[in-house]
């Protein structure tokens, strides 16, 4: 069984202020304890103000920060699984929460067909029920073609599921690649990425 733990980077609008791109990453570990400690890691170091943060969130987090917890990803035994898409190329969805479902899925499936036995956690973006299990059939559709496929999916927050602030640094670090042309904090994890996938829809 392998553990996953899933966040996304960017948003689903097409307003003046949306971002262009829409980011989902899967960091996939044998043992979700070794990215619960790259987080303890980084925390570590803190100064005495600092160490009261209750969770790392890269977008309104010190920079530096973010890039001491990338690199102790980037020394841990890993995966990482990135779907991105470009809202541009997508167009304007009557149901833009369509796409972030459909990345999701398929980021899922593209784990599965690694390592069919699959633990995955998934950042709580939608405190809905009636919106988790939409999200839930749209994954179990997408990956009924793979063979011997076991999946297992729950939903947690960030503060207290310590391992999805790894998926949220690494996610804000390929938005900043594909969505400022900053590829510096990519740089620092790129050796752990298996799939870097464009998605483009069909």
């Amino acid at each position: 069984m392998k553990y996953g733990f899933l966040d996304e980077s960017g948003d689903v609008g097409h307003a003046t202020g949306s971002s262009h791109n829409l980011i989902i990453v899967v960091v996939v570990a044998d043992n979700p304890a070794r990215l619960r400690k790259v987080v303890a890691k980084t925390r570590k170091r803190l100064g005495k103000r600092r160490k009261d943060i209750p969770e790392f969130k890269a977008f309104k987090t010190d920079v530096r920060i973010t890039n001491r917890l990338l690199r102790h990803a980037a020394k841990t035994e890993c995966e990482i699984v990135a779907l991105v898409a470009d809202k541009k190329v997508m167009g304007d969805l009557d149901d833009p929460e369509a796409l972030y479902r459909q990345l999701c899925a398929l980021a899922v499936r593209r784990c599965l067909e690694r390592h069919p036995q699959l633990s995955l956690c998934v950042d709580k973006r939608y405190t809905n029920p009636h919106l988790r299990e939409k999200q839930n059939r749209v994954i179990l559709k997408e990956i009924s073609s793979v063979q011997q496929a076991v999946l297992v999916v729950e939903y947690s927050e960030s503060k207290s599921e310590s391992a999805l602030q790894v998926a949220d640094a690494v996610a804000w670090a390929l938005f900043q690649k594909y969505e400022r042309g900053d590829d510096s904090f990519y740089t620092l994890v790129k050796d752990k990425i298996i799939i870097e996938e464009l998605w483009e829809s069909k």
